[in-house]
C-alpha cells in the first residue's frame, strides 16, 4: 500500500472545500493508507474553547479525521511507536481532561496533587521534602562567582542566584515552560540564541544550506553543535532525533515560525513542537503532504540531513506525482513494467563477494508495494541465471504492517490466481512461525516467489 501522511493544515483545508482534486484521489482509495496521529489532536486542541460554537467546530474536525483515516492512529507509548484504531473524539477528550494536570509544574502544585489522594498523601510530602533538600549542581553554584556567567544565568533563571534551591529551580522551570507555550518567550529565546552566535536571520531564513551556516557559527564560537531540548521519554530515540533537528533549524532562524499571541489563533512554541512531531510521525510513511511553506522547507532539510527517504510534497506536487507514477486501474501490467525497468540503464552497480549487485530504484510502486529491483549476477558461474527480486526502498523508520501484506497477496491472487500451494489469502497467524510459508505463482514462464528474509518481504522472479 501507499502510505500517505497528511499535515493537519491539509486535512483542515480539504474539510473546508479546498484541494478537491487531492480529496478525489484520497477518498475511498484502497491502494492508500492514510493515518492520523496524536499531533493532529494537539493541533485541534490549540483552538479549544468551551463555547458551543467552537466545540461544534472541533467535533466536526474530529469527525472528518475519522472519515479520512478510518481511525487508524499513530502514537508513542513506552519509547515505541504504535499503530492502532483510536476514535479521535476519545483522544481529544483525554487531552481536555489532562489540560490542567501539569499546568503549574512546581513543587507546591505537585504536593497538592499527591496530597489529594489518600494512598499517596504521606509519601507525597516525604518525596517533596527530599526534592527540596537536593543541592544544585556545584558547577552551577560556582558559575555565580563569574560575573559574565552569572549575568547569563540570571537571564535564564531569574531569582536562582539569590535563592539557589531546587524549589526555586522548579518554580523557574515552570515559568519558563509556560512562557514558551503561552507567550512570546520563544521568540525572545530565538533572538537571544541567534544573536549570541552572530547568525544573521536574513541570511539563513531562505538559505539552501542552513546547516553549513549554523555549523560554521558554532565552530567559530568553539561550541559543540548540540541543542539541549528535553527528551520525550515516551517516544523512540529516532523520533526525538527528527523532532529535535526540526526545532534546531527553527531556533537558528531557518524558515522560522511566526510567534503571535495578539490576534486570532495563538502561535507559540507549542505549534512548532507539534509540527516537529508531525515531521517525525510522517517518516513511517512513503509520502508526507504538507501545505505550510515553512514546515515544508524545514522538514525537507531535516530529512535530507538525517537520510530519510520519505517524500515531502505540497498538495499540487502530490497530485502530479500520483498521476504520473502511482495512478492505475489495476496491477496486471506491473510485471511487464518490471521487465521494462530492468532493460534500462537506470541502475547502480557494485561488486560483492558473491558477484555483481545491480539495483534499480524508481518512483513507481509495482503491485502497490515494491519500488526497487535487485539483480545479482554470480561471479562463480557465468552460466548461472541471475537472481532477480522486487524489494522496497523506504524510509529507515518505515514498517510493514499485516494489512499491507494482506492486500499485496490479494492483488497477486487477483492477477495470477490462487498460489501454487493453495495457501490462498493472507492470515496474520502465518507470521507467528519463524519461517514464513510465503506464496508462489507461475506466469509467462516466470515463477514468482513471495518470501520474507530478515524482516524484508521480497518477490523473486525465477525466469
Amino acid at each position: 500500500m501507499i502510505k500517505i501522511y497528511l499535515d493537519w493544515n491539509v486535512m483542515s483545508q480539504i474539510k473546508n472545500g479546498n484541494h478537491i482534486k487531492l480529496f478525489d484521489i484520497l477518498k475511498n482509495n484502497d491502494s492508500l493508507f492514510i493515518p492520523f496521529s496524536t499531533s493532529h489532536i494537539g493541533d485541534i486542541f490549540a483552538s479549544f474553547k468551551e463555547t458551543k460554537t467552537q466545540l461544534d467546530y472541533i467535533n466536526s474536525d474530529l469527525e472528518f479525521i475519522t472519515k479520512l483515516t478510518k481511525n487508524q492512529c499513530f502514537y508513542n507509548i513506552k519509547e515505541k511507536l504504535a499503530l492502532n484504531y483510536y476514535d479521535p473524539k476519545e483522544l481529544f477528550k483525554q487531552r481536555v481532561d489532562e489540560k490542567d494536570l501539569f499546568k503549574n509544574f512546581n513543587l507546591k502544585s505537585l504536593e497538592q496533587i499527591l496530597s489529594s489522594n489518600e494512598s499517596t498523601k504521606d509519601l507525597g510530602k516525604k518525596l517533596i521534602d527530599q526534592i527540596k533538600s537536593i543541592p544544585l549542581d556545584d558547577a552551577l553554584i560556582e558559575s555565580f562567582n563569574n560575573q559574565e556567567d552569572s549575568n547569563e544565568i540570571e537571564n535564564m533563571f531569574p531569582g536562582l542566584k539569590e535563592n539557589p534551591t531546587m524549589e526555586v529551580f522548579f518554580d523557574i522551570f515552570n515559568n519558563m515552560i509556560n512562557g514558551l507555550n503561552e507567550s512570546d518567550d520563544y521568540k525572545k529565546l530565538r533572538i537571544q540564541l541567534q544573536s549570541s552566535l552572530g547568525i544573521n536571520r536574513d541570511n539563513i531564513v531562505n538559505s539552501e544550506n542552513p546547516h553549513k551556516i549554523i555549523e560554521a557559527k558554532y565552530d567559530k564560537a568553539g561550541l559543540s553543535k548540540t541543542l539541549h531540548i528535553p527528551e520525550n521519554k515516551h517516544a523512540p530515540e529516532w523520533f526525538n532525533e527528527i523532532s529535535h533537528e526540526y526545532i534546531f533549524l527553527d531556533m537558528h532562524g531557518y524558515q522560522e515560525d511566526k510567534v503571535n499571541i495578539k490576534k486570532g489563533r495563538k502561535e507559540t512554541f507549542k505549534n512548532t513542537i507539534e509540527d516537529s512531531f508531525h515531521s517525525a510521525f510522517a517518516t513511517t510513511c512513503n509520502i508526507y503532504v504538507i501545505n505550510d511553506n515553512k514546515s515544508y522547507h524545514k522538514c525537507k532539510k531535516t530529512y535530507e540531513k538525517l537520510g530519510i527517504e520519505t517524500l515531502v510534497l505540497k498538495p499540487n506536487e502530490f497530485i502530479q506525482y500520483y498521476n504520473k507514477y502511482l495512478k492505475k486501474s489495476d496491477c496486471s501490467l506491473d510485471l511487464n513494467l518490471a521487465i521494462e525497468i530492468i532493460s534500462t540503464e537506470n541502475y547502480t552497480e557494485e561488486k560483492t563477494e558473491n558477484g555483481i549487485l545491480r539495483t534499480y530504484i524508481f518512483p513507481y510502486l509495482l503491485f502497490d508495494f515494491f519500488n526497487k529491483i535487485i539483480i545479482l549476477f554470480s561471479s562463480k558461474d557465468e552460466n548461472e541465471k541471475p537472481v532477480i527480486l522486487l524489494s522496497q526502498q523506504s524510509s529507515k523508520f518505515h514498517k510493514i504492517y499485516s494489512f499491507e501484506l494482506e492486500r499485496l497477496i490479494k492483488v497477486l491472487i487477483g492477477i495470477y490466481g490462487v498460489d501454487m500451494e493453495n495457501y490462498g489469502e493472507f492470515n496474520i497467524e502465518e507470521l507467528n512461525s519463524e519461517t514464513w510459508v510465503g506464496r508462489k505463482w507461475e506466469s509467462q514462464n516466470i515463477n514468482l516467489r513471495l518470501t520474507r528474509l530478515n524482516g524484508f518481504f521480497q518477490l523473486y522472479l525465477d525466469i
